[in-house]
């Protein structure tokens, strides 16, 4: 069954580059994870500016016009990705950081203090996708696993 969903994109105009975020069931539930990701990466703009396109789409500018994202609905056949996440058990962490040869300073998703989970979760939209990467100890992306 079909369903309308609202997609982030992040933009960079300069070097035609487009990043998908995520989805979510809400144009409200898209803005918040925005903001959740600039609050992960301790981001503070000031001059943050809202348009709506001619196709309805909605463009959200902060600083310097070449950078921007943009919401867009449109139609998925299917559910979203779960917001659910199983933690991995404290053995499979282990035996996980043994494989990735992390360091102290980085972390699996299941090992971060929860109010950066529930801001990853928020700012992703995918309860699987957030187990894909390695974070440093303030829920920063560091690099896929």
């Amino acid at each position: 069954m079909p369903q309308n969903v609202y997609t982030n994109y992040w933009i960079n105009r300069r070097d035609n580059v487009v990043k998908e975020h995520g989805s979510y069931a809400t144009e409200e539930a898209a803005r918040k994870a925005i903001k959740s990701w600039w609050e992960l990466q301790k981001d503070n703009y000031k001059n943050v500016e809202d348009r709506r396109t001619n196709s309805g789409a909605l463009e959200i500018t902060y600083g310097d016009d070449n950078y921007y994202y943009r919401i867009v609905q449109r139609e998925i056949d299917g559910r979203l990705p779960s917001l659910k996440v199983k933690l991995r058990s404290p053995g499979e962490i282990e035996s996980l950081r043994k494989k990735l040869q992390l360091d102290e300073e980085l972390f699996l998703y299941d090992e971060l203090a929860e109010p950066y989970r529930d801001r990853l979760l928020e700012a992703m939209g995918d309860g699987k996708k957030v187990q894909e990467y390695i974070y440093d100890e303030y829920g920063r992306l560091v690099r896929p696993i």
